[in-house]
C-alpha cells in the first residue's frame, strides 16, 4: 500500500503553429523558407504563453483497489500530511483491513519524515511505516500510477484548476473497475524491495 503526493501538471495550448513544410526528424523541427521571410506570418510558429496549472493531491491504494483520492488546499506541509494521515487514511484503513495491521509506504521527504508524523506512526500501530532506503526515489509502486494518469490526461486540456483536479479524480476512479491491475502493481513491491537487498541499498532500475 501506498500514499504519495502527484502534482498534475497540464498546459492550455493556444494557437495551432503553422509551417509551409517541416521535417520532425529526430525531434528537431526545421522550416523551409526564401530568404528575408523569416517573419512572415505563415513562417512563424505560435507557442503556448498561458502557463501550467499545477493541482495537488493524495491518494493511496492497497492490492484490495485503491482508496482515497483527496485535493490538497494550498501548500502542502507536515500539518497537512498529519491531517490527511488521521482524517482519510486512518478511518479507510480501519474500514479495510479490520483488526489488522498494514505496511504503509512513503518516501523519505522531509514531511514525511518529520517529528510529529514519525509521532503519529508511533500512536497508530496498526499502521507501520516501512523502512525506505536513501536510493529508493520512484521505488513506490503508485509512481507507476501517476504515469499512467498523466499519460491518461496528455490531451486534455483544463480551463480551471477546478477542472484539473474533477477530471484527475475521473481518471483515479476509472481504475477502480481493475483489480487485477492493483493488485499487480501492488505485489510489485516483493520484487522491488529485493532489488534494493541485491543492490546492497543502491539505485535499481526504480
Amino acid at each position: 500500500m501506498g500514499g504519495y503526493i502527484f502534482k498534475i501538471i497540464l498546459s492550455i495550448l493556444g494557437n495551432n503553429p503553422f509551417f509551409l513544410n517541416r521535417s520532425d526528424e529526430c525531434g528537431r523541427v526545421f522550416v523551409y523558407r526564401k530568404n528575408g521571410t523569416r517573419f512572415d506570418a505563415d513562417h512563424i510558429q505560435i507557442k503556448d504563453t498561458s502557463g501550467r496549472m499545477t493541482v495537488p493531491v493524495w491518494g493511496w491504494f492497497s492490492a484490495g483497489g485503491a482508496g482515497d483520492f483527496v485535493r490538497i488546499a494550498g501548500k502542502f506541509n507536515k500539518e497537512k500530511y498529519l491531517e490527511i494521515l488521521q482524517n482519510v487514511l486512518l478511518p479507510s484503513i480501519q474500514a479495510r483491513f479490520p483488526n489488522q495491521q498494514v505496511r504503509f509506504i512513503h518516501d523519505l521527504s522531509p514531511i514525511h519524515q518529520a517529528i510529529v508524523i514519525r509521532s503519529w506512526f508511533r500512536e497508530h500501530p496498526e499502521i507501520a511505516a516501512l523502512p525506505w532506503p536513501p536510493k529508493g526515489a520512484d521505488l513506490n509502486p503508485i509512481e507507476n500510477h501517476w504515469g499512467n494518469m498523466v499519460k491518461d490526461l496528455e490531451y486534455f486540456r483544463p480551463k480551471s484548476p477546478d477542472e484539473v483536479y474533477e477530471k484527475a479524480r475521473a481518471c483515479w476512479d476509472s481504475y477502480r473497475g481493475r483489480p487485477d491491475y492493483w493488485q499487480k502493481l501492488a505485489l510489485s513491491i516483493t520484487n522491488r524491495l529485493q532489488l534494493v537487498i541485491d543492490a546492497n541499498g543502491y539505485w535499481t532500475r526504480y
